[in-house]
């Protein structure tokens, strides 16, 4: 701890700065009950396959600091017998209800700092965003334009895609208020981290099925390279989630959010290289190529931040290693699934198909929140909810004004890389090396009605306004009169 940041008050009374400890303490000790409660629920599913969300929900009730730490529990976990899909929204649903109903209390009674404001405007964006869509998806589908799934109304997507960003936001407001947010989301981000490694080591060994639920043991039993890897030889592990992209995903995002909310306003080399190491065994286990990417980029934009000097010359001294050292470079091709680059499955398909299909009217207006589907089985034979693209899924769903909003998303996140304090500048660039380049191949979740569009905006908020202080969660005495 830096004494730097300790009020000079604390140090003529010791006795707030054991109260201080204290409370430190006491919220590290409930934040690993509330988390070892939590996965406890979710993995044995004993009463209903909504345990985990129910109790998230009653915690967040009985706990309402809690609620920004509740809701990344929630959104870290997404198959197990305790917490199957479509369950994650009612935990997700529970929890921003409780957020927006404090929300509306304490509205006359809290100030709004200008970074929250600005944080305010991209949502007021998006939410504009998503009422044209409503409105274009209904006039599309009434006059017989483009037609509308029938299985996923558009109005539900819509009002989904609203709430997981206002939710998002709430998130963001709630942890800028209380000066103790700081050692909570900590706590939690570690706890979910070590869940997420723990399920998979349990997977590889006792096989790729172990902890899932019997409905999401069924999905991937019907796909290949989930049980037997494929060219890569080995099942693509998926740990709490359905998908081995969430899993390689998953582990990098919480520790963005833990970097944010550390006291320090620069990153230690024992953080870089922890990112370092996590990350790739997420992308190596997941077998996520974009992700594999994202982490060594992500370490390179870090270290860069820290001190761009003893990044070149460290890159300078390592060049020769790659020669002298006998990497199986083989192996890593296989593991990561590129040792055929001429092929990109199913995404080339859906590229190729929208690229085709799509006119100039499209690209301007888009087709409705909810056609892709429709599109997707006719033209493809199969079913698809996203092309796994950003720039076709925001053009798809709002036409040029999805484009633009990505535009403004990328210029933020640009500036921030420049201007902002040292950890948050390596956090906006991670986020824009992320939205933009991995969702490249991926599908999007900044405009999605999927329950991790409210992590994504949770992790934007993470460039806005400044962390809560973990130094100092105790209000300082004043000072007696001489």
């Amino acid at each position: 701890m830096h004494q730097g940041t300790l009020p000079n008050s604390l140090y003529r009374e010791p006795l707030s700065v054991a109260q201080q400890g204290s409370l430190v303490q006491a919220e590290v000790i409930k934040g690993v009950l509330l988390s070892a409660g939590y996965f406890l629920l979710t993995r044995l599913g004993v009463q209903t396959r909504f345990d985990g969300p129910l109790f998230a929900v009653a915690a967040s009730a009985i706990f309402p600091q809690w609620r920004p730490c509740l809701l990344l529990m929630v959104l870290s976990v997404q198959d197990a017998p305790g917490q199957v899909v479509p369950y994650d929204y009612l935990g997700v649903a529970g929890i921003s209800g409780l957020m927006i109903l404090s929300a509306a209390l304490n509205r006359s009674r809290e100030v709004i700092p200008a970074e929250t404001q600005r944080f305010r405007g991209m949502l007021r964006f998006g939410m504009v965003l998503v009422a044209y869509a409503i409105i274009n998806s209904a006039v599309q589908h009434r006059f017989g334009f483009h037609e509308q799934s029938p299985t996923r109304p558009f109005a539900i997507i819509g009002a989904l895609m609203v709430m997981m960003m206002l939710t998002g936001y709430l998130a963001h407001r709630e942890l800028q208020s209380d000066p103790l947010s700081g050692v909570r989301i900590q706590t939690v981000c570690v706890c979910i981290v070590i869940h997420i490694f723990f399920i998979i080591g349990c997977q590889i060994l006792f096989g790729p099925l172990f902890g899932s639920s019997p409905q999401g043991a069924e999905e991937m039993k019907q796909l290949f390279q989930m049980m037997n890897g494929g060219a890569r030889g080995l099942a693509r592990l998926t740990g709490p989630f359905l998908s081995p992209n969430l899993l390689a995903a998953a582990p990098g995002l919480y520790m963005l959010i833990f970097l944010r909310y550390q006291q320090s306003s620069e990153i230690s080399v024992r953080f870089i290289a922890t990112f370092f190491m996590v990350g790739l065994a997420a992308a190596l286990s997941g077998g996520a190529r974009t992700m594999f990417v994202f982490y060594l980029a992500g370490t390179a934009a870090m270290t860069w931040t820290r001190s761009p000097k003893h990044t070149l010359i460290a890159g300078v001294m390592a060049t020769p290693m790659i020669f002298l050292v006998d990497i199986p470079w083989g192996d890593v091709l296989r593991m990561m699934r590129l040792k055929d680059l001429q092929s990109l499955g199913v995404r080339g398909e859906l590229w190729q198909a929208s690229l085709y299909c799509m006119d100039w009217k499209d690209w301007m207006f888009g087709f409705g929140l909810t056609h892709f589907p429709v599109f997707c089985k006719s033209t493809l034979g199969y079913y698809g909810s996203d092309p796994h693209n950003w720039i076709l899924s925001a053009a798809q769903m709002f036409g040029l004004l999805g484009l633009i909003f990505y535009f403004v998303l990328t210029r933020v996140l640009f500036q921030k890389a420049f201007t902002a304090e040292l950890k948050v500048r390596a956090i906006a660039i991670c986020l824009l090396l992320f939205f933009i380049g991995r969702e490249f191949a991926n599908t999007q979740y900044v405009l999605n009605n999927h329950c991790w569009c409210c992590l994504y905006w949770i992790m934007i908020s993470l460039v806005f306004g400044s962390s809560p202080s973990t130094a100092s969660p105790v209000t300082p005495m004043t000072e007696r009169p001489s």
